[in-house]
């Protein structure tokens, strides 16, 4: 029996596409709140915990602008879409089934390989809408993956009630086969390569400072999210008391309030106000760090929680938002490429450093020195930010 194939021109093959891209995302997250305890239990050290959780962000690294440019030559994408996807199942399961922390490297290196797919995801996504409506599919997209992340947290803490941390990474997998079912009817236009050398368009983007500064604290960002906020906030929770249901319903919190950070920045956002909402997302980001250790009960973790969600989800589109802005429009995905780049520099050393310092000076003390570094190093970078931006305003 032949698959049926679903044009690009096609409104089934909008509806195909953001499936697949849910269940990618769901995948991600449904094992995610409960991850850092059961690495814990196969390690010896914390350092170790945030070495195997670091190795997420240290192939999007490696791999994330090299896999743009390459399709962008070739001409194809979805290929390796559907290869990226595979790994992250391919990683839940053997994950699943690690007892040392050499496989635990190996598995969780293979689901961060597969977020390659989602630079792929976003341009693949935009070619099915007409060029003034790419901003419009982004935000479809965008909300598809906040709410399969919603979704994907939500879910742990009764999976591990009900069939231990194990049936979470095989729900992973199973969704990653749908995922992949659900692209594989949709077809692809190939397209020709410009001919232009890679670094014809990357060279300008490098050399740009206002893209090296929003670059960077998006770094930032990643390094909060997933050294603290992903990482070492449910070891805290789960040392106060909370369990696997109470940590799932943490991290719920965080992405509700990112989605509405997402919605304010949406509705008040606009180029004069970036210094100003820029500042809020990181005194809120230093606070809810801060204060997590000082808290007396799990009900105010929650408080926390909302703020560190509602810091990532105003700070997030702002700065993709600037990165962009001025930056022409055949020049555009290779800036997004550096800036996706370049913030998973932040999602790799965000779980090493933080586990380096907590086996060295204690978990509470990472908080409260991760938490004033925040402060110090993102008003010196937004200061500089706010000076380009001015310098350009004035050109202007």
């Amino acid at each position: 029996m032949q698959l049926k194939k679903y044009s690009t021109e096609s409104p089934a093959a909008k509806v195909l596409v953001l499936l697949s891209v849910f269940l990618f995302w769901f995948a991600h997250y449904v094992y995610l709140p409960t991850l850092p305890q059961y690495v814990q239990e196969r390690t010896v050290s914390l350092t170790q915990v945030g070495i195997v959780l670091s190795m997420y962000g240290f192939w999007q690294v490696v791999f994330r602008l090299p896999i743009g440019i390459l399709t962008d030559r070739i001409g194809r994408r979805k290929i390796f879409m559907m290869g990226g996807i595979f790994m992250a199942g391919a990683g839940a399961l053997i994950i699943a089934g690690a007892a040392s922390f050499p496989v635990l490297v190996l598995g969780r290196s293979l689901v961060g390989l597969s977020m390659t797919a989602w630079v792929l995801q976003v341009v693949f996504f935009g070619t099915l809408f007409s060029g003034e409506k790419v901003i419009k599919a982004g935000a479809i997209l965008t909300t598809a993956s906040s709410l399969a992340k919603l979704a994907g947290t939500f879910s742990t803490g009764y999976l591990n009630s009900f069939g231990g941390y194990t049936l979470a990474f095989l729900v992973s997998a199973g969704a990653v086969l749908l995922s992949i079912l659900f692209l594989l009817p949709v077809e692809e236009k190939p397209f020709r390569s410009s001919g232009k050398e890679w670094h014809y368009h990357l060279k300008p983007i490098l050399t740009n400072p206002r893209v090296l500064l929003v670059s960077i604290l998006a770094g930032v960002n990643q390094f909060l999210n997933f050294g603290m906020v992903f990482g070492f906030f449910p070891i805290k929770a789960e040392m106060m008391g909370a369990s696997d249901l109470m940590k799932s319903y943490l991290l719920s919190v965080n992405i509700l309030c990112l989605i509405s950070g997402n919605l304010l920045t949406t509705y008040i956002g606009k180029r004069e106000n970036t210094i100003l909402l820029l500042s809020v997302s990181y005194l809120f980001f230093s606070l809810g760090i801060i204060l997590t250790p000082a808290v007396g009960g799990i009900a105010l973790l929650f408080i926390l929680q909302a703020l560190l969600g509602f810091a990532h989800g105003i700070s997030y589109p702002v700065l993709i938002g600037v990165c962009i802005q001025d930056i022409p429009e055949n020049g555009r995905a290779t800036a997004m490429g550096f800036h996706q780049s370049v913030y998973a520099v932040g999602m790799f050393f965000g779980p090493w450093i933080a586990g380096v310092l907590a086996d060295t000076v204690g978990i509470d003390a990472t908080f409260y020195l991760i938490g004033a570094a925040t402060i110090a190093v993102c008003f010196v970078l937004l200061h500089l930010l706010h000076r380009k931006m001015r310098v350009t305003q004035l050109r202007d």
